[in-house]
């Protein structure tokens, strides 16, 4: 049984992480989504528009007036749902200390989750299951998860392995 001073990185476990750390990686992961979010709908409303539907501007406010709030309120939906499943999964993973099969692992749960959320709203949208993987959106859904995941855990260990800055005061008051 451990304290709750106990460290939780640990000779056996290396990359182990506190409950908290794990919410700010998954909230880094959110909002890494939604920034590629945000710069995708920017970019298809200016190529879309012009001619009949106005200029880029109108468009780019409309994609992202609708886009935005509809894509953040699914990806936190999608993020609250598999934060759970994807924390046992980093439990088993805390004894691994090679980066890189934590970065392949998170990469496939990304993939595997964006294929499955984006293969849904294909499905919703074309409602046709032999076209739906035929079709570039899912793959784009899961390439853009994979990469917000691995982004988020990536941010989450750089943060918790950097070495601490000395606090002057505390330095100072251990000393008298």
């Amino acid at each position: 049984m451990s304290t709750p001073h106990a460290p939780i990185r640990t000779p056996e476990k290396p990359m182990g992480f506190t409950g908290a750390e794990f919410c700010r990686g998954a909230l880094a992961a959110w909002l890494l989504f939604m920034a590629i979010l945000t710069v995708y709908l920017t970019v298809s409303a200016a190529l879309q528009s012009g001619g009949a539907w106005g200029s880029p501007l109108s468009m780019i406010a409309l994609y992202l007036m609708f886009g935005v709030p509809i894509g953040g309120i699914v990806s936190g939906v999608v993020t609250l749902v598999t934060a759970p499943l994807v924390h046992l999964f980093a439990r088993r993973l805390a004894h691994t200390s090679r980066l890189s099969i934590h970065a392949l692992a998170y990469a496939a749960i990304g993939a595997l989750l964006g294929l499955v959320v984006g293969g849904v709203a294909a499905l919703v949208a074309q409602s046709d299951l032999a076209v739906v993987f035929s079709t570039w959106f899912p793959w784009f859904v899961a390439a853009v998860c994979a990469v917000s995941i691995v982004g988020g855990w990536g941010w989450t260990v750089w943060r918790v392995t950097r070495p601490r800055r000395a606090d002057p005061d505390a330095l100072v008051e251990d000393a008298v």
